[in-house]
């Protein structure tokens, strides 16, 4: 999110709103979802669909079965992950925990509920736990103008209800790894399997089935995954986490060739397929705080 530039300071409302933007901008900036700042106060609002449900638990095979390819292939059993998310799960509502290392800092733990729909790509995304307890961040892949639409907690909340935002600007990615366009399972699951298949056919791969863990009240096939160093890998270590049920990839940290951890990502309270429709990802929503009235 580029800070303002100067502007033209032609009367002293003016000069005032600007300085007001511009301390909203840096605030913008520490969302962690994406940005550089831009004003736009309303969007455009998708006529609300009911997105059909799948019934659920879901399994590809039977348990025992998995378990067996989880020992014996773990990558066969990500890629089977990988291919179940895609073609049945069709949205879902999480508590979303995340912990990022950012330009060699650790930043604090953020907890989040959130919201996904897999077509039009849409991500709901509120802030329960202070610092930023309260804000609010909508995406919906080709609406809004493109922008991700931000709610901002505290004084500025009542001050800026509904910001725009770039989802790809450079200032705010100094404050997230990845922007909220790659949010959700669906992308972890797609984008760990990919480094897998290609790490396994140059022969650089170690991954290893570590059994099942009963982390956040649900049971997971937990994998180990070690990679080489200078070898354009994203880190050594990673630990993933395959919830049984649902295969659906509910947890990873990831650690550096120091052992420092570089990320958690963590996703609980799942509801799969509970039948998002528009609404959930519309800023005009009652129950959301973007509205004054």
């Amino acid at each position: 999110m580029a800070e303002p530039t100067n502007r033209p300071h032609a009367t002293r409302p003016c000069s005032r709103r600007s300085h007001l933007a511009s301390h909203a901008a840096r605030a913008f900036a520490l969302v962690g979802v994406c940005v550089a700042i831009g004003a736009a106060f309303c969007a455009e609002t998708p006529e609300a669909k009911p997105i059909p449900s799948t019934p659920s638990p879901v399994y590809p095979k039977g348990r025992e079965e998995m378990e067996t390819l989880a020992r014996s292939n773990p990558v066969g059993l990500l890629q089977v992950a990988r291919a179940w998310h895609a073609e049945r799960v069709v949205g879902y509502t999480c508590r979303f925990q995340k912990v990022e290392r950012i330009g060699g800092r650790l930043h604090k733990p953020e907890t989040m509920r959130m919201k996904f729909r897999k077509t039009p790509f849409s991500v709901y995304l509120k802030w329960v736990v202070e610092p930023r307890k309260g804000q609010e961040v909508i995406y919906v892949e080709g609406a809004y103008k493109s922008k991700a639409v931000v709610h901002p907690p505290g004084i500025l909340g009542l001050i800026f209800r509904k910001v725009s935002i770039d989802p790809h600007g450079k200032l705010a990615m100094k404050h997230s790894r990845r922007p909220i366009t790659m949010a959700g399972m669906g992308n972890m699951i797609s984008l760990i399997t990919g480094q897998c298949e290609q790490a396994q056919a140059k022969g650089h791969l170690t991954l290893t089935y570590e059994g099942i863990r009963h982390d956040g009240g649900r049971p997971s096939y937990v994998f180990k995954r070690v990679l080489p160093e200078n070898r354009g890998y994203p880190c050594k270590t990673l630990i993933i986490f395959i919830d049984v049920e649902y295969l659906v990839c509910v947890r990873t940290d990831a650690y550096d060739w120091g052992g420092e951890l570089i990320s958690h990502y963590f996703y609980t309270d799942l509801a799969v397929n509970p039948g998002v429709t528009d609404s959930d990802f519309d800023p005009n929503n009652r129950a959301y705080a973007y509205r004054l009235f």
